[in-house]
Order: C-alpha cells, then sequence, then structure tokens
C-alpha cells in the first residue's frame, strides 16, 4: 500500500510521463495527418477535430498540474518543511487514484471521441483529485512542520506550492459544480464542456505558473549560491497579481452562464497586463540573483531561462504578432519548461542517479526549437507547426534516452551535488531521498 509522499510522488511523476507521451504522439499524428494519411481510417471529421481539445486537456489536466504539484510538490514539501509525510496518507492516495482514472478518461476520448461523457468523467475526476490534494497540502503546510520551520523560513518552492493549492481549491471546486450543470441541463453536452474548459484556462494557467515561478526561484538561488533577498516581496507578488485576477475572473464566471465576447475581451486585457507585471518583475529578479552569483550554466539553469523567455519575452511577442488568446499555449510550454528544470535539478534525489549534462541540453536544444516552430514565431504557417511537433516528437525521445541513461549508471551520487549554495533541507538526506526511510 502506498503510504508515503515520495510514492505518491514517483506515481504521479511516472503518470505525467505516459500522459506527455500519449498527448505529444497525437499532437505529432494530428500535424503529420495534415500532409500525410498517416491516421488512414480514422482520419475523420469528429477523430480530428477531438484530437486537439484531448491533447489540451492531457497536457494542462494531467501532465502539467500534476507533475509540478502532486508530484514534486508531494515529493518534496514535506522534506523541505522537515516532516515524515502529507498530513493524510489517505487523501494523497485517494488524490492519486482520482487521478489516474481521470486519465483513463481522457485517454479513452482518443479512441471514443463522439462520446462527451468520458470528457467529462476525466474533468471530474481531475477536479476531485485536485480538491483533495489541496486540502492535504495546505493543512501539511500549516500544522504538521517541525517546530523549527517558521513561516519566515519557509522556502519560496513551500509558498509557491501553498499558494497555489489555496488557489486550487476554489478553482477546482467551482470547475466541479460547472461540469455538474453540463450534465444535467446542457442540451449538447459536448458543446458545454467546451465552453466550461474555455472559461477555466485563465485561472487554470495562473495556478500553473506560481509553482513554476517558485521552482525557477529555488533552483537559480542554489546553484548560483545567493540567497533570496527580501523574499517576502517575491511571495507578495506571487499571491497579489494571481488574487486580483481570479476576483475579477470570479465575478465574470458566477453572474452569468459564460463569459460574453465583450467580458472575454476585457478579462485577456486585464489578466495580460497583470501576469506580464508579474513575469518581468521575477524575470528582472531571477537575473539579478543569478548574474551576482556564480554563474553556471547546467541543465536546471537552462530550462529556467526557457522559462523565464516564454513567460517574459515569448508570449507577449506572440500575442502582438497574432491575439492575446494564443497566449495560453506559450505559457503552457513555459510551465513545461519549468517541469524539466525541477526534475533535473533534483533527480538525484528523485531517482539517486544523476543524468548527462551533455543529453540534457540536447533534450533543451530539441524542445526549445521544438517550441519555436510550434509557436509559429517565424509566421510560417502549418509548416511551422508540422517542423515543430517534429523537433517535440525527437525531445520527447532525447528525454526517454535521458532517463534510460541514467538508471543504468553505475555511478553513486553524492548527498549534496550542487555545492554551497544547496542549503535546504533536502540536500542533507541521502540521494536518493526515499532511502531515509525505512
Amino acid at each position: 500500500m502506498m503510504n508515503t509522499h515520495y510514492k505518491i510522488g514517483m506515481n504521479t511523476l511516472i503518470l505525467a510521463i505516459f500522459a506527455g507521451i500519449s498527448g505529444g504522439i497525437s499532437a505529432l499524428l494530428v500535424q503529420l495527418n495534415a500532409f500525410f494519411p498517416v491516421l488512414g481510417e480514422f482520419s475523420n471529421s469528429d477523430f480530428i477535430q477531438n484530437l486537439p481539445q484531448t491533447h489540451a486537456r492531457m497536457m494542462v489536466f494531467f501532465v502539467l498540474q500534476p507533475a509540478l504539484m502532486l508530484g514534486l510538490g508531494s515529493w518534496f514539501v514535506p522534506i523541505l518543511i522537515k516532516t515524515k509525510d502529507m498530513a493524510f496518507k489517505f487523501l494523497s492516495i485517494l488524490s492519486f487514484v482520482f487521478l489516474f482514472i481521470g486519465f483513463i478518461c481522457n485517454f479513452v476520448t482518443f479512441l471514443y471521441p463522439q462520446n462527451a461523457l468520458f470528457s467529462l468523467g476525466s474533468l471530474g475526476f481531475w477536479s476531485v483529485s485536485a480538491l483533495l490534494f489541496s486540502v492535504n497540502m495546505l493543512v501539511t503546510i500549516i500544522n504538521t512542520r517541525a517546530t523549527e520551520v517558521s513561516y519566515n523560513s519557509l522556502p519560496i518552492f513551500v509558498w509557491g506550492q501553498g499558494i497555489a493549492a489555496a488557489l486550487l481549491l476554489s478553482i477546482a471546486s467551482v470547475l466541479l459544480a460547472a461540469l455538474t450543470k453540463d450534465y444535467f441541463r446542457a442540451e449538447q453536452l459536448g458543446l458545454a464542456l467546451q465552453q466550461t474548459v474555455h472559461s477555466f484556462a485563465y485561472p487554470m494557467v495562473m495556478i500553473l505558473i506560481i509553482p513554476a515561478i517558485s521552482i525557477v526561484f529555488h533552483i537559480i538561488s542554489t546553484i548560483s549560491n545567493q540567497p533570496i533577498k527580501q523574499s517576502n516581496y517575491v511571495i507578495l507578488t506571487m499571491a497579489l497579481v494571481p488574487l486580483i485576477v481570479l476576483l475579477a475572473w470570479n465575478k465574470m464566471i458566477l453572474s452569468h452562464d459564460a463569459i460574453s465576447l465583450h467580458q472575454g475581451f476585457i478579462l485577456q486585457i486585464f489578466y495580460s497586463c497583470a501576469l506580464y507585471g508579474l513575469s518581468l518583475y521575477l524575470f528582472i529578479y531571477c537575473l539579478r540573483l543569478f548574474f551576482s552569483g556564480e554563474r553556471r550554466f547546467p541543465a536546471p539553469i537552462l530550462w529556467s531561462f526557457g522559462f523565464i523567455g516564454l513567460l517574459s519575452l515569448g508570449w507577449p511577442y506572440q500575442g502582438i504578432m497574432s491575439e492575446i488568446g494564443l497566449m495560453h499555449s506559450c505559457i503552457s510550454y513555459g510551465v513545461l519548461f519549468a517541469v524539466f528544470a525541477g526534475f533535473y535539478f533534483w533527480m538525484g534525489k528523485i531517482l539517486g542517479k544523476q543524468y548527462s549534462e551533455l543529453l540534457a541540453k540536447l533534450h533543451f536544444t530539441l524542445t526549445s526549437v521544438g517550441v519555436i516552430f510550434t509557436l509559429d514565431i517565424f509566421s510560417l504557417g502549418s509548416k511551422s507547426i508540422l517542423i515543430g511537433a517534429i523537433f517535440m516528437g525527437l525531445s520527447l525521445l532525447s528525454f526517454l534516452i535521458v532517463l534510460i541513461h541514467a538508471l543504468s549508471s553505475k555511478v553513486s551520487i553524492s548527498n549534496n551535488y550542487w555545492g554551497a549554495g544547496a542549503v535546504t533541507y533536502e540536500w542533507q538526506l541521502p540521494s536518493p531521498v526515499f532511502s531515509r526511510v525505512k
């Protein structure tokens, strides 16, 4: 029976990898099918139209959010606050079980696109999983941390997880209510679900940014050997801007059945300005933090800078050159960079193995090229998206090679492999971390 936080974290990361593989393959097939009939008899309108929606749900709800929060959060928050486990072990198990069922339901929609009940089930089970996780994370941080760990001494990563869990608690509960309404009142369930997911895209992207930012700060501070000064301002910025955006979103979503076109445009403008103010402030702060310390460029730093670049430069450029609504894909890719940054940063603690810098940087290069072409930065049209999909497929293959190479290595790894800047509690524990559990 899984009754420890590291097992929940490990299983969630494995699930996120499988979800990412399935979502990536589906996106690649859609782009290839536009030029070559690779889907054969599956090239019908329902299947083709459903694939992008299923891919989007898979990546946001079953890759990015679980990997950032239920995966890395469940694994390292108890360690950083010096407690043995999450507050409620059974809730951790239930949260993963509901997430897994939701993943299965969403995966089935690849095969049965005409049945909207599977889509409804995937989001419903995800919402329950998110609610259970949020309650568990908040109680863990507030009630179970060690007596010597005060709020002022909490690492920025723990603050990011706590803020994101509080926001996720409110969003997941409203989403679950909206899904119930869609099921009992909507005459066309598929269309109602599409509108619901569209309306919840704004707060979900914001929630994903918070733990991603906290991971990037944790990484840059550790590797550059520079403590985060004025951390209260960083924490306040991470909490205040999402709160303002969510208040505006809640006023609209609770007073109307759906966000109108005019309201959606106003919300997009407000959302973009608030988010860009947050990302620009943190972008400047991270650069100052890095260049004032040890200037090293291992793989986690490259992935972190990729995240900062997409948030600070990528999506504003994309919004100006195309439209504001397309910024979600750019931000989602940015969050994906943060996930890989965190995984490479803690890989020794998770697997007890160290990655190859050459292979990890090859993975970063392929992913960066894939993202640039997928976002059509050079305005090349459908060919650019096809090239991007191919490079993203190669990046997925390179990531699997990184994992195989690391797992096959027999070289032992030290407790602290990042040097003098690694002062948080996880670096005092053996690698892998779960070897401390008897």
